[in-house]
């Protein structure tokens, strides 16, 4: 009895400490990632009113990459494409570099019971074939971004389900993608991937995408602004479970090893003194160095500054050719007969020179 009596206990507070974590006057103001009032706009988003609203495509910063879209233009930057996209959302990202013919980038389940679930595959724009992602450090994150690229709007569900495959599935066994995304990417193709070996099926990734048959709303339930469902539990932990972001701005304490802003949000650890400012007002990135003194000039950088100065090094002497210059100083346009009388003067005073020097009185 005593032993059933303090888990009661422990329950009880559990909740309740779930609950004191989230601020229930801030959950009425419906933040998500587009809330400037709690987190940076996108490069290619501007705040207005509280709110991350698209960029025209000339206000992105013109310097960068060039990048290609699934609408086969290219466009210089990856901010321009994505500004685009914000206005024409079909006009996805699609590859970094110049666009490829046929280049295609595909995302599918496998394996699954439904349309909803199964391991993941996808078909990189520079491959010929498809691959099957790592389950390694793959996370509700990057099953987000991949449910809303299928078109499940409010992302995933889970990612620990298993899948059963059939006996004969020649599974390339020693190759599979590593995927890291940051959770408000539109398109797995903007998340980087890195090709990992594997020993078999079950080292695969899987996904359930969330629709109004996998779960039902319960008392410990946390409604997302996107209307997705989540366990009490994975609110204010750092992590974008609603995917929309809802879960995570509305803090008074984080759990684990989460970061709290003192704009009331929480961001994973490791975006804290990571060079970026998450927190809008800037205290993941106070106190990352220590503070030092310098006490003698840096020579070693004031040699490297020199030498990213000095003409690049290249085989042979380079050419040199004069060019003519075209200078017109004053005047006006000069008509043709003028144009003929000054060559007339200009021999007259060259036959004059001679004879002064050649023909003697």
């Amino acid at each position: 009895m005593k032993l059933a009596h303090v888990t009661l206990l422990f329950l009880c507070f559990y909740k309740s400490f779930c609950k004191d974590l989230l601020d229930n006057k801030c959950l009425t103001e419906k933040y998500t990632h587009l809330s400037c009032n709690k987190v940076f706009c996108q490069p290619w988003q501007k705040c207005i009113d509280g709110t991350c609203v698209c960029k025209l495509p000339y206000q992105c910063p013109k310097n960068g990459s060039r990048v290609c879209s699934t609408n086969g233009k290219s466009y210089l930057t990856y901010c321009q494409q994505k500004s685009f996209e914000c206005l024409q959302p079909r006009a996805k990202f699609l590859n970094n570099g110049t666009c490829i013919a046929e280049g295609e980038f595909s995302v599918s389940l496998k394996y699954g019971t439904t349309t909803s679930e199964g391991i993941v595959e996808v078909k990189l724009v520079d491959q010929d074939k498809k691959m099957f992602i790592c389950k390694k450090a793959w996370s509700i994150v990057e099953a987000n971004v991949a449910c809303l690229e299928l078109g499940f709007q409010q992302g995933a569900f889970e990612v620990q389900k298993s899948f059963e495959v059939p006996e004969d599935l020649h599974v390339n066994s020693t190759e599979c993608l590593h995927v890291h995304c940051r959770g408000l990417e539109t398109s797995l193709a903007e998340c980087t991937f890195i090709k990992k070996r594997t020993k078999n099926y079950q080292d695969l990734a899987g996904v359930v995408c969330y629709t109004q048959n996998t779960v039902s709303s319960a008392n410990d339930s946390f409604r997302c602004v996107n209307g997705k469902y989540i366990p009490q539990k994975k609110t204010c932990n750092g992590v974008n479970d609603c995917g929309d972001q809802s879960d995570e701005l509305c803090c008074k304490g984080c759990r684990g090893k989460s970061f709290l802003c003192k704009s009331g949000v929480c961001i994973p650890n490791k975006y804290k003194c990571n060079g970026e400012l998450d927190c809008i007002t800037g205290e993941d990135e106070i106190g990352c160095k220590e503070e030092t003194e310098l006490l003698t000039a840096n020579m070693d950088a004031e040699r490297k500054r020199i030498k990213s100065l000095l003409p690049k090094l290249s085989c042979g002497v380079k050419p040199i050719r004069p060019t003519r210059r075209k200078r017109v100083v004053g005047g006006k346009p000069a008509e043709i007969m003028y144009v003929h009388f000054h060559i007339c003067c200009l021999v007259l005073i060259f036959l004059t020179a001679l004879r002064g020097k050649y023909f003697v009185d």
